[in-house]
């Protein structure tokens, strides 16, 4: 009897264990999942760069949102969204940085709208781990670490634009000799194109830069410059200003009644929103479908959520349309890293490998996103035009020229 007490006993306390293994691996698997995924965003909506950025807040929200109620989260699991003002001052942006590395828990991955602030934090973001969205300069996003841009480089754009001149020769005084000149913001966004990568890639296509001129982020007049590039006879006047910036390059033209043919990366709607008609015939770069293809499925969907949610027409612009299109990215390469590593696993690392590993990934439609190991930019964008107040394709999408320097390829 007592030997049969024992063995009962014995197989009753296997039994009870098993159950609570069982139990402890829910318990954790539930600890595991979180209440929410947080995206936090560092933005300048209150100093120079503001006009172009004041959808990015609302363009954050609304993507949550609809992530959360239409897709069902991550999994099950809502994303939330976190923006913190820097004003497009890198001493302040350094600070809010600090403050999102430390909250609890942490943003799983950042983003980041201002080329010097990015620039001024990349070690930053490979201490910590954390896998950032940034904009574009080189030395934002390479060496290769833990930032990947939302578009392609400037440089590479600025590339794409030589392609389109040489191919289609518009507004050549010279076909066999095409003159360019770069007006450009005195900032690292601006001076992304003043580099050799760009000038040897125009002079390989028979480019000839003719000129090369800066101007301040808050300048209002750029007659001096245009006098000198006039005097050199350019064909076209480049500039990697967005804002502010293009409309007062075409204000000061037309102040002396100088026609020019000004090319612009990026293109967005604050551009018109600034400066009305001056803008008109403006052509430049975009990363994104057109606002203003109102058949397009995903600008269908984006512009539903924007008019649902009673957003101002000012918030009509590019950081709308990025907003959507790097929170959907975002939430791509969680579910993808969870999928492949659990709940338990999910980390800075663990998304920044999925990043690596996505091609051609093109958000609601709206915009593609491609990464590699060793490039982390996207490679495609559109050619547009302003005409009648709207930003207008002139080319399906093209893939820009690999513009990095050559110790990063």
């Amino acid at each position: 009897m007592k030997l049969v007490t024992v063995i009962w006993i014995f197989i009753f306390v296997l039994f009870s264990l098993a159950l609570s293994s069982t139990f402890f691996t829910k318990v954790q698997a539930a600890q595991g999942k979180p209440e929410a995924v947080y995206v936090a965003m560092l933005a300048d909506l209150s100093g120079p760069y503001a006009p172009g950025t004041a959808g990015l807040n609302s363009g954050m929200k609304d993507a949550c949102e609809y992530v959360n109620t239409v897709l069902g989260g991550i999994k099950g699991v809502p994303v939330k969204s976190i923006l913190r003002d820097t004003g497009g001052n890198v001493s302040v942006a350094i600070s809010r940085y600090m403050e999102v590395r430390e909250m609890k828990p942490r943003p799983i991955v950042l983003i980041i709208s201002v080329s010097s602030e990015s620039e001024a934090l990349k070690e930053r973001f490979a201490e910590d781990k954390f896998p950032c969205i940034s904009v574009v300069s080189v030395p934002a996003i390479y060496p290769p670490a833990y930032t990947f841009g939302m578009a392609p480089l400037w440089a590479d754009q600025f590339g794409a634009f030589i392609d389109w001149l040489v191919e289609t020769k518009e507004g050549l005084k010279d076909p066999k000799h095409p003159k360019v000149a770069i007006l450009t913001w005195d900032t690292a966004f601006g001076r992304s194109v003043l580099t050799d990568d760009c000038f040897d890639y125009a002079k390989k296509k028979g480019v000839e830069i003719v000129a090369k001129e800066l101007f301040g982020v808050m300048d209002i007049d750029v007659s001096t410059q245009l006098f000198r590039i006039r005097s050199k006879k350019a064909d076209w006047i480049y500039t990697c200003t967005s804002f502010l910036g293009p409309p007062v390059i075409m204000k000061s033209a037309r102040g002396f009644r100088y026609k020019i043919n000004l090319c612009n990366a990026p293109m967005d709607w604050s551009l018109i929103n600034i400066g009305g008609d001056v803008m008109e015939g403006v052509t430049g770069m975009l990363p994104f479908e057109s606002w203003d293809d109102s058949e397009h499925p995903g600008i269908k969907l984006v512009d539903e959520w924007f008019k649902k949610k009673g957003r101002k027409p000012s918030e009509r612009v590019l950081g709308y349309l990025l907003a959507w299109g790097n929170i959907i990215t975002i939430v791509e390469c969680t579910r993808r890293a969870v999928d492949e590593g659990g709940w338990d696993n999910l980390d800075g690392p663990a998304v920044k490998a999925q990043f690596e590993k996505l091609r051609d990934f093109k958000a609601l439609d709206l915009a593609y996103f491609d990464y590699t190991p060793k490039r982390r930019t996207p490679t495609k964008v559109k050619m547009y035009r302003i005409k009648g107040g709207k930003i207008l394709p002139i080319t399906d999408w093209r893939v820009c020229p690999d513009l990095r320097p050559a110790k990063y390829k």
